[in-house]
């Protein structure tokens, strides 16, 4: 039995990292997606932008909403191939909520699909790779190959 045991340990290590890394990409990826969609025919506004590590979420912009001026986090994901510090670019930001904001390009449905195929996609290699260790380590049918 003690061998046993020591083949389901990491499996079941394996199995609880796989279970971390999938909420941990639906709790990143289902926001972002969101934001995206809800802006979409929002206000749109002109911006400056702040580099930053855009696809992680580490950019922002400074936009002017009824006189005051916002400094919104650019969501996670957002594709922001070409600007530079400084940049005005065209953005949506949610009606009485200037700090959830997007890029006015970046709102369309091919962004919010690609970011809904990263944790689908995870999904599916998890469930690969669980179906592909369960059938490595089925024990044979024939009772003359278990010797």
């Amino acid at each position: 039995m003690s061998g046993r045991s020591r083949r389901v340990r990491p499996a079941l290590f394996g199995a609880v990292v796989a279970a971390a890394v999938l909420v941990l990409t639906y709790a990143v990826f289902l926001p972002a997606a969101w934001l995206r969609t809800e802006v979409r025919g929002a206000q749109p506004a002109r911006a400056t932008f702040h580099d930053g590590a855009c696809l992680l979420g580490g950019c922002s912009v400074t936009l002017f909403v009824a006189g005051e001026r916002v400094t919104a986090g650019l969501p996670v994901g957002t594709r922001a191939k070409g600007h530079v510090e400084g940049d005005m670019v065209d953005v949506l930001h949610a009606p009485g909520e200037p700090e959830r904001v997007a890029l006015a390009h970046d709102t369309g449905r091919g962004a919010v699909a690609a970011l809904l195929a990263v944790p689908g996609g995870a999904t599916l290699f998890g469930l690969l790779a669980g179906v592909v260790h369960m059938a490595r380590n089925r024990p044979p049918k024939d009772p003359a190959q278990a010797v």
